[in-house]
């Protein structure tokens, strides 16, 4: 792609692959293939063009061929901040784009940045209400070609090499905010009742964490359940989509979340959820209908709502179909691009 074609120029400049990172990965071949895009990123995606930051600065500086200016569409603070470097001290041909998706006020810093964006888009009503400036709420969306339905989800659980019958996993860094001692808790106490289950913890617990991994294990040995867990550790992008075919059932304990796509993946796959009411969950889950929802930081409920889909196996296939179809119609990638690029065209446009 020719600098001149670089109209939207995308960031992910976390050396990682977070939560926002995958989303990212998720939306940019969508947004692609209506707005040509390029990615300032350290990781590369099949068709999409990435620059490092030299390269990004360049194109920035020279309008277009065919717009006005150039988008960058920034997800971070440092991201932010070499958007506004760019368009004010070298006085680049571009306007800042952010996506905010936080549910607390933000501090001093990150709402200056903010406050000098051109535009925001917000995930939710939620985080709306903590910035200013919000042009269009738009939740995060699901890849609904990568994430799928098992054909045979007891498959797809040996082929993972996961005993039982019935997978329920927890996905996401192994830490106190995203309740990973809460689903320990409660499989502890539920496991011995439903030796057809298996608790599978999908994550990867940072050195700042690692002792707080290592109290959940010595819990759950105590316990006498260590053959009952698998630790999977951090599973790779490309295969979440398998991981979540395999389960029967998701848990998402966060104390909270900013948005969280966990839910909407496992959903995707035709997976019910057990989610607590933070992020995007009390949006996306109808309790009844697609899983169930509880108070965070607490125990009690938490267990007491998966003990139910524990008790009656049976009704997890219908919940999930009800899930993969909430998803396709409200929750899906190809939404979520068309919407962001009304967002950039309205730019354009008022710039015309």
């Amino acid at each position: 792609m020719a600098e001149d074609d670089m109209n939207l120029i995308v960031t992910d400049m976390h050396p990682r692959i977070t939560g926002v990172g995958s989303t990212i990965r998720t939306l940019a071949p969508h947004i692609h293939s209506i707005e040509r895009l390029a990615m300032v990123s350290s990781r590369t995606l099949p068709g999409i063009q990435s620059v490092n930051i030299w390269g990004a600065i360049k194109a920035c500086l020279k309008r277009p061929k065919n717009k006005p200016f150039r988008i960058w569409h920034a997800r971070r603070n440092k991201e932010m901040l070499l958007g506004l470097i760019i368009k004010h001290l070298l006085r680049g041909r571009i306007r800042l784009v952010m996506t905010s998706c936080a549910l607390r006020r933000h501090s001093w810093f990150p709402r200056q940045l903010l406050a000098s964006m051109d535009a925001i888009i917000a995930t939710s009503d939620q985080a709306a209400g903590y910035v200013d400036n919000v042009v269009a709420t738009i939740p995060h969306g699901v890849d609904c070609d990568r994430f799928q339905p098992a054909l045979d989800r007891a498959a797809v659980l040996q082929a993972l090499g996961i005993p039982g019958k019935y997978g329920i996993s927890v996905v996401g860094r192994i830490r106190p905010e995203k309740g990973t001692d809460l689903f320990v808790d409660a499989m502890i106490r539920l496991l011995p009742q439903y030796p057809a289950f298996t608790a599978c913890i999908a994550g990867k617990a940072t050195a700042e964490h690692e002792l707080f991994r290592r109290q959940l294990v010595a819990r759950i040995e105590k316990a006498g359940l260590t053959q009952r867990f698998v630790w999977l550790g951090e599973v790779e992008y490309e295969r979440m989509p398998q991981f979540h075919s395999a389960m029967s059932l998701c848990v998402a304990p966060a104390r909270y979340e900013g948005f969280g796509l966990v839910p909407l993946e496992a959903m995707a796959c035709a997976v019910p959820v057990v989610a607590t009411h933070t992020g995007c969950y009390r949006d996306v889950i109808i309790p009844g209908v697609h899983g169930s929802l509880v108070p965070c930081d607490d125990v009690e409920s938490l267990t007491s709502a998966i003990d139910q889909f524990m008790a009656t196996p049976d009704r997890l296939a219908e919940m999930g179909k009800s899930g993969r179809k909430r998803v396709e119609q409200s929750y899906s990638a190809n939404l979520e691009a068309a919407r962001i690029v009304s967002v950039y065209r309205d730019l354009w446009s008022k710039a015309a």
